[in-house]
């Protein structure tokens, strides 16, 4: 058996010497266990790359996974703010409604209970669509906020003119000249047209305004004695003649009720008495229109 092996070694210059390479059988079996150690561990290192690169390949699954997760929960914490936002100005808006209705039923003195009998035409929630989500919800509320704001500006708008229209006469007592033309009240067979109506009343009686306005004239008139005059808007104008007191000056913003001015028997007059006159749009008309009772406050 032979205890050495060589390894000859020949250049390709054929002009150079070739190379004998001796070893022995240690070494032989050294390099062999080296080799096959070097393999070992070159399939490991291998293998531990193979499964490093599987790791890291799952674990970027995982991380991107995780980072979805962390998205979808950022997205839907936001969606709940969201909503809860709308919920709020749902809520809101229902507390406005409410209120608003409120202030509607009081303005038109509205029964909030209404009879079977005045309910069966009435306004019906069936027929309001049916909000499928929130934000549906949220904009079928507000179109309805929205209408119930219009109705109540009307609303306020009606009440203001209600109370800036005439609705009884300013004292009561028995018309004793009505509106139109007449005898001359001083003798004699002429007429004259009475632009008002006379209401018999004592002296010194309490006189209310119609309807809310501003006093534009309040003094001496040498056909109407102490004269009182309010312009009420809406193209109404009143007078109040004949007094022996005035209560308020030009200037003043009187309600409806309220003591203006104490009847009496100044200027031109047979007798204690309130003479009352009424303008609507720079036309006289009669008085007795603008209340179903000739004689009292309604």
């Amino acid at each position: 058996m032979k205890q050495k092996y060589s390894i000859i070694i020949i250049p390709p210059e054929h002009n150079k010497p070739s190379r004998q390479i001796q070893f022995s059988i240690k070494i032989k079996k050294v390099i062999l266990t080296g080799s096959a150690v070097f393999g070992v561990l070159f399939s490991g290192i291998f293998i531990h790359d193979i499964y490093q690169a599987n790791y890291i390949k799952t674990y970027n699954q995982k991380i991107a996974y995780v980072d979805k997760l962390e998205m979808d929960l950022q997205a839907k914490d936001l969606e709940i703010a969201r909503l809860n936002n709308k919920t709020a100005e749902i809520n809101n808006n229902l507390s406005s409604i409410a209120s608003l209705e409120k202030k509607i039923t009081s303005i038109l003195k509205i029964n909030s209970q209404p009879s079977s009998e005045t309910s069966r035409g009435s306004f019906s929630l069936q027929s309001v669509p049916t909000a499928q989500t929130l934000d549906q919800a949220g904009t079928l509320l507000d179109n309805h906020k929205q209408v119930i704001e219009d109705y109540y500006n009307a609303s306020v708008q009606y009440e203001d003119r209600i109370n800036c229209t005439p609705s009884f006469l300013p004292v009561d007592g028995p018309i004793t000249s009505p509106f139109g033309y007449r005898r001359n009240p001083f003798g004699g067979y002429s007429s004259e047209f009475h632009m008002g109506v006379d209401i018999g009343c004592a002296y010194g009686t309490p006189v209310k305004a119609t309807a809310d306005g501003t006093v534009t004239f309040a003094g001496w008139d040498s056909d109407f004695g102490q004269k009182l005059v309010i312009n009420h808007g809406y193209g109404i104008v009143t007078w109040y003649c004949h007094n022996s007191q005035l209560n308020v000056k030009v200037g003043d913003k009187v309600k409806k009720g309220q003591i203006i001015c104490l009847s009496g028997n100044s200027g031109r007059s047979t007798g204690s008495h309130l003479h009352y006159t009424v303008y609507v749009n720079g036309q006289l008309v009669d008085p007795l229109t603008f209340t179903s009772n000739n004689n009292k406050e309604q």
